[in-house]
């Protein structure tokens, strides 16, 4: 299972994107100049486990069985509902509540894993509410826009839902939105690449010291003994220490 998300990355006055990529245990990062599908298939490779995402179309190519949506960006669009007049403005409000609902009902669940009967039935039953909120939305004739975003949602509303195939899989892609903040705040107070070599550069940088970052090492004392052995022309012989189940993950590093 991993996370997935994107942000704008400059190379010069030209806008590329980062990509990342996260597990548990490992960061994954790389730079492309599109924020299209093609990328997102480069992202990913062959991975072929759960995949933890925003609404974004770019992610498209992955099955909707493996890919669960995150609950957080969702309750970001329901507030922007929300806040319309009229009959729209109640479809959202109706929503965000769902979407709130959903998230306490899983966080009791994870606090009491032993009532995962009541659990199920009552996400089943938010799950149905859910469905004919939107089909509401779909229904209303006086804001298009709102229609418009309920029609795109149902046709995805099963995405919603995956975590419930596996209890791991979580309700919101906050994993990959920490492993990527530390390049939004390096790019605030930095002057963009300035080539192809400094595109290779800031992925992989990033990528060790993210993954570092995750396995609990000292990222300083890590890059100085990275350094220390590529000054002297030695092959670098850190390694990080890995489990078994990381070996042979998607992510795994050369």
């Amino acid at each position: 299972m991993c996370h997935a998300d994107e942000t704008r990355h400059y190379r010069g006055t030209n806008t590329y994107w980062l990509w990342a990529l996260a597990d548990n245990t490992v960061s994954y990062f790389m730079t492309h100049y599109s924020r299209g599908k093609a990328a997102a298939d480069a992202l990913l490779g062959s991975f072929s486990g759960y995949l933890v995402t925003d609404h974004f179309s770019g992610y498209g190519n992955v099955p909707p069985e493996r890919r669960q949506l995150c609950w957080a960006h969702l309750i970001r669009h329901f507030r922007k509902i929300a806040g319309r007049c009229g009959e729209g403005g109640i479809v959202g409000k109706r929503l965000l509540l769902l979407a709130y609902a959903t998230i306490r009902t899983h966080h009791r669940w994870q606090q009491h894993p032993d009532q995962a009967t009541r659990y199920r039935r009552r996400i089943l039953r938010l799950r149905r509410s859910f469905q004919a909120t939107l089909n509401q939305g779909v229904a209303l004739h006086n804001c298009k826009r709102t229609t418009n975003q309920c029609k795109h949602l149902l046709k995805d509303e099963a995405m919603c839902w995956t975590f419930l195939k596996d209890d791991r899989i979580p309700l919101t892609n906050n994993r990959a939105e920490r492993v990527i903040r530390p390049y939004v705040q390096w790019r605030k107070t930095s002057f963009a690449s300035q080539s192809a070599q400094g595109d290779r550069f800031r992925p992989t940088v990033l990528t060790v010291l993210g993954t570092a970052r995750q396995l609990g090492m000292n990222m300083a004392t890590l890059m100085r003994e990275v350094c220390s052995q590529g000054l002297a022309h030695k092959p670098v012989s850190v390694r990080f220490p890995l489990d078994q189940a990381s070996a042979c993950n998607p992510l795994q590093m050369a």
